[in-house]
């Protein structure tokens, strides 16, 4: 499901557009990335960071369940709040729309919890400010 996650975001006809860029194999891909925010550099924002919260894994009588109710964050980075928030707000409305990926169903995710935060100096004159959501993120295999 990560992998999947990841290519749905990065492969979006809109989210992309709100991202930053940073380089990868074959020159540079959307600043979206699995915990860590690859670059300090001005062209890399705004960024996201995903971080898996829960599995979400389900049990029936049978065992574990196809269906894996995930929890998800996403942290959006930006040189202003306008940046940080646009780029969550992009990303959200992906999360709320179902798809499929590869081998795996997104179902409609659920925004569970917000937060701004100030502003951090990042030093040489970088200030970045962050979006925090939470998402449940359910998804079953196809």
């Amino acid at each position: 499901m990560r992998a999947e996650l990841l290519a749905r975001l990065r492969s979006d006809g809109f989210v992309p557009h709100f991202a930053g860029r940073v380089a990868s194999e074959s020159g540079t891909r959307a600043a979206i990335d699995w915990i860590e925010r690859k670059s300090d550099e001005k062209a890399a924002f705004p960024a996201a960071t995903l971080q898996m919260i829960h599995t979400g894994r389900q049990y029936d009588q049978d065992g574990a369940a196809c269906l894996q109710l995930n929890r998800v964050r996403v942290e959006c980075f930006g040189l202003s709040c306008l940046q940080a928030t646009s780029l969550a707000d992009a990303i959200r409305d992906v999360l709320e729309q179902c798809a499929t990926i590869f081998a795996v169903r997104f179902h409609r995710g659920k925004l569970l919890f917000e937060r701004d935060f100030p502003p951090e100096d990042l030093g040489s004159g970088l200030k970045v400010y962050r979006n925090l959501r939470d998402y449940q993120v359910p998804t079953t295999p196809v």
